[in-house]
């Protein structure tokens, strides 16, 4: 397996493969979240992403058949009167093809994270999961990840 740095030609391949995981997503929150129409549903947010320096996406291919991609983000947060100041990396997205799941995929993009934030001088990786996800949090907790915060809602 391969996990490579995408570059701006990849984002219609980062588009396909967002559409399991938004896909999930709009299945368990359809009042939120949009079922993806196409391939190239999301082409335009991930050619933003792709421009933003402080984004990093990485792609994990097989034989040349992309498998997953893990999307990183640099946050730098200011000193306020209630925090210290802050400086993390964000998983904001994560997704393996349904095919690959079990098979290393998520464990590789997850050290391409880590080997990101040593690169960046990054003590912190975070990253949020929706409820319903619990083979997500499977995930996550075997990849050493743990609680720190837990958000409620109430609909009316």
């Amino acid at each position: 397996m391969n996990v490579r740095k995408a570059t701006p030609q990849d984002a219609k391949i980062l588009s396909d493969l967002c559409r399991d995981v938004q896909t999930l997503h709009a299945e368990q929150h359809a009042d939120i979240f949009k079922l993806p129409q196409s391939v190239d549903f999301a082409l335009a947010f991930f050619e933003k992403m792709l421009a933003d320096e402080t984004v990093h996406i990485f792609i994990a291919e097989k034989n040349g058949e992309a498998l997953g991609y893990i999307l990183c983000k640099l946050i730098e947060r200011e000193e306020n009167p209630f925090t210290f100041a802050m400086r993390y990396l964000l998983v904001d997205q994560i997704s393996v093809r349904p095919e690959a799941r079990g098979g290393g995929v998520g464990s590789a993009l997850m050290m391409k994270a880590d080997n990101l934030a040593d690169e960046l001088g990054i003590s912190m990786i975070q990253l949020d999961s929706w409820a319903f996800n619990t083979d997500a949090h499977k995930f996550f907790e075997r990849a050493g990840f743990g609680k720190f915060n837990h958000r409620f809602w109430r609909r009316k």
